[in-house]
């Protein structure tokens, strides 16, 4: 009898438990639920020539092309609309709702890049926890050519770069939104002694929302020490984004015609005018799978 009894109180001390866990988890589920996060403080992965703080969703496969057109004063071409473009087919892949992967590679400049990003913390909208968005960004490129002759090129590791950024990001309101990209870029070679292998940069870029699908974005790169072989300009940029369901169309005027950040960060050779060679149109266009 006094075994019974024994077991019968251990019975009614599990259940009581694992009724109070289930309450204890519903309670949980309910405040992790109540929680309201900002969401699209920018439409894409990226603003516009640099990445936001935005990652793909689970799953989804997100295609994307880039281009230049510029024209160049010495050359005379009977090419439509510019002299000359450069291109980059890009794939994106969200191995979860926080971590996006991505591989490209670039033409005629022959650049080969990858990068993983991932959203450290996001902004919630009930002003009860994190009030900005941070996402962490990791990319690494690969230079088959010469492009602007700074780099030795003795060996596969002289043509490497890595950039890392923390992206922050707060939605100031519907419509607007801005983000501050602290960038530390290292290429692995120097060509000349008086050129450091490490800078430091920071980016400004605001976006405003005109209307349902309609944006204007601009971004700015400030390198606190920049090249001393070359004459260096800030990255700027100009541009209107246009969502089309999964398209993202992409319209900008830019100085610089390359792709990755290691690259239009630190060596854009020109500055923002409609000069013959210092102005570039850019177009990208992003269409995103849920697989």
């Amino acid at each position: 009898m006094k075994s019974k009894c024994i077991v019968f109180f251990l019975f009614l001390s599990i259940s009581t438990y694992i009724k109070a866990q289930s309450l204890l988890d519903k309670i949980s589920n309910v405040e992790t639920e109540s929680r309201e996060y900002v969401m699209s403080t920018f439409k894409g992965t990226r603003i516009s020539i640099g990445h936001s703080i935005e990652t793909r969703k689970k799953n989804t496969l997100e295609i994307s092309f880039m281009s230049r057109y510029w024209n160049v004063p010495e050359e005379t071409s009977d090419s439509f609309i510019a002299d000359r473009m450069c291109t980059r087919f890009g794939l994106d892949y969200g191995i979860s709702d926080k971590l996006t992967v991505g591989f490209g590679t670039g033409n005629p400049n022959g650049i080969f890049d990858g990068y993983f990003k991932y959203r450290l913390m996001q902004q919630r909208a009930d002003n009860k926890g994190s009030l900005f968005g941070i996402t962490l960004l990791q990319t690494g490129t690969y230079r088959s050519r010469n492009i602007l002759g700074i780099e030795k090129r003795d060996s596969f590791g002289d043509k490497l770069a890595f950039t890392t950024q923390v992206l922050i990001a707060r939605k100031f309101t519907r419509n607007f939104s801005l983000q501050i990209s602290p960038t530390f870029v290292h290429r692995t070679s120097s060509r000349f002694d008086i050129d450091d292998h490490n800078q430091f940069a920071i980016g400004f870029s605001p976006r405003y929302k005109v209307s349902n699908h309609v944006s204007f974005v601009s971004e700015y790169y400030y390198v606190a020490n920049p090249l001393e072989s070359i004459d260096t300009y800030g990255a700027f940029v100009l541009g209107v984004n246009w969502e089309v369901s999964k398209l993202l169309l992409q319209f900008k005027m830019t100085n610089n015609q390359i792709f990755t950040e290691d690259a239009f960060i630190t060596q854009t050779g020109q500055n923002f005018n409609f000069r013959d060679g210092n102005f570039y149109f850019g177009f990208h266009a992003t269409y995103h799978i849920q697989l």
